[in-house]
């Protein structure tokens, strides 16, 4: 069976996109963070997030490698799907469903029956074994193991978590040893290059608890880094850093993004976005509400959320 996935459904296969997020939604229980969120990052972007707290800044972050599983929507890393397919976004597995032959039937022509089960999500379990199908094929046709893609997708957290039983070297080297992605030598190799790169090769065979804030961060981001990633996630790095830390990270970063690193920040640092984003996104209440490069971003801001927000942390 061959479902008809016309009217721009089938993905863009642009290769200079490498995360496409279509509709993400993201609830957690009545309450929905995410509401419908439409954004693509293309290679070597540097792409910072901003808003208020409970905007859904980092829930849209952990969502891009599935760390939470996304509600509705898709996600695709490096044109293959991550998540699962979304019927709402496919008129032709829409038209295979029960509810849809129900609304032709009762009068509706084709394109208000689809519209009207979009805006009012009217899709159900038992739609029917043909909609159930065209769902498998499409996932089959494009959908991976997000295990897979996660392997190239870095990702620093706020509170750096390394394994506090592990060395710094063993922290370093356990996911590419155990993903069978390095041998132990050539893992240990590459940690010494990434810990020579920040400084702190002397620090190879202590533990995370002897480190300052700052050392535990890098630590952090070059052990994404020792995964050879195509991307990196960063969910507010220095957050939880005492200000005088706050420096040796982002200069970190800086080196990173003027490598041709493609980055997804979420951050309050408003002079790294202006300084290092070629776009900067502003998040409100689960949506994009504006998103510019940082010229035109910070200096004539269209949204009146946005006006609030920059007048109080610039």
């Amino acid at each position: 069976m061959n479902a008809d996935f016309s009217n721009g459904e089938v993905m863009n296969k642009n290769a200079q996109v490498i995360i496409d997020i279509k509709n993400l939604r993201k609830n957690f229980g009545s309450l929905e963070v995410l509401k419908g969120i439409d954004l693509q990052i293309n290679k070597g972007e540097k792409v910072a997030i901003i808003g208020p707290s409970g905007s859904g800044k980092s829930t849209c972050l952990r969502c891009i490698n599935q760390m939470e599983t996304s509600s509705f929507g898709e996600i695709y890393f490096e044109n293959d799907l991550i998540t699962d397919c979304d019927p709402y976004l496919h008129d032709g597995i829409i038209r295979l469903s029960k509810t849809f032959n129900r609304l032709m039937n009762s009068g509706l022509d084709e394109n208000c029956a689809i519209e009207k089960i979009k805006k009012e999500r009217l899709l159900k379990k038992g739609e029917g074994r043909a909609f159930k199908l065209a769902k498998k094929e499409f996932e089959k046709n494009n959908k991976i193991d997000v295990n897979v893609a996660r392997r190239k997708i870095g990702m620093v957290f706020q509170h750096f978590n390394l394994f506090n039983n592990l060395t710094v070297l063993q922290n370093l080297t356990l996911a590419p040893v155990l993903l069978k992605i390095k041998t132990k030598e050539d893992a240990e190799e590459k940690a010494v290059e990434l810990l020579k790169r920040i400084g702190l090769e002397d620090k190879a065979n202590v533990y995370p608890s002897t480190l300052s804030g700052g050392q535990k961060q890098r630590v952090a981001i070059i052990r994404a880094l020792a995964m050879e990633p195509d991307v990196m996630l960063f969910d507010e790095p220095t957050s939880a850093l005492d200000p005088e830390m706050v420096g040796e990270v982002l200069e970190l970063m800086k080196d990173l993004a003027n490598e041709g690193m493609t980055m997804v920040v979420v951050t309050h640092e408003m002079g790294f976005a202006r300084e290092v984003a070629s776009r900067i996104v502003f998040m409100n209440e689960g949506i994009i509400a504006e998103e510019n490069n940082p010229e035109e971003f910070f200096t004539n801001p269209k949204n009146e959320r946005l006006k609030e927000f920059l007048s109080k942390v610039l």
